[in-house]
């Protein structure tokens, strides 16, 4: 999978928060290091959500 970028400031025809993309290595390098975009993390790398238990057990008397 290629990396993706998420615009931290309105750039181009992008929005803050969107997804950057069809720019150039040296686009990318260069809006990195003045802040404008940053790299979005792969899910696998972010905690996981904690799952709460949804069902309740029932007691049965035999």
């Amino acid at each position: 999978m290629t990396k993706q970028y998420k615009a931290r400031q309105p750039v181009g025809r992008f929005r803050t928060g969107d997804i950057v993309g069809g720019l150039t290595a040296a686009q990318i390098q260069d809006l990195l290091q003045r802040g404008v975009i940053e790299e979005v993390k792969e899910a696998s790398e972010t905690k996981p959500a904690v799952q709460t238990k949804t069902t309740k057990e029932a007691k049965v008397d035999g």
